[in-house]
């Protein structure tokens, strides 16, 4: 499965993962954050924390918030180091493709949870 949040971070750029996007990848990364606090019996060891870590995992229970925010630094960052936001979509994925969701976001599409009065002001 850690493949899978590999993927899905590389494709996203970000870790907020619905049921909807994929079920078995949500409760399995539910299951991880019971595992890191310790409400499962079998807690996950440094390595798994670690490896988990590397990829960005959002253990807080406001793990999307956290995640957005968490995107929304980043592309501060790069707008102060080049001036803009055209980021390319071959040099960093993740980010190009948070930025692209950001827009269908505030756009209303279809499938897309709209932005927050707050994300809105931010961007």
């Amino acid at each position: 499965m850690h493949k899978e949040v590999t993927e899905y971070y590389n494709k996203h750029g970000h870790l907020g993962v619905s049921r909807d996007d994929d079920s078995n990848l949500y409760y399995w990364m539910v299951a991880q954050r019971e595992r890191y606090d310790g409400s499962r019996t079998l807690p996950l060891n440094d390595g798994q924390i670690e490896q988990l870590e590397q990829e960005n995992f959002p253990w807080s229970p406001d793990w999307r918030e956290w995640v957005w925010y968490e995107k929304y630094t980043e592309v501060v960052e790069f707008f102060k180091r080049h001036g803009h936001v055209s980021v390319k979509k071959k040099k960093l994925p993740s980010l190009y493709n948070w930025i692209q969701t950001q827009g269908q976001r505030y756009q209303g599409l279809e499938g897309h949870k709209p932005l927050s009065k707050e994300q809105i002001e931010l961007l």
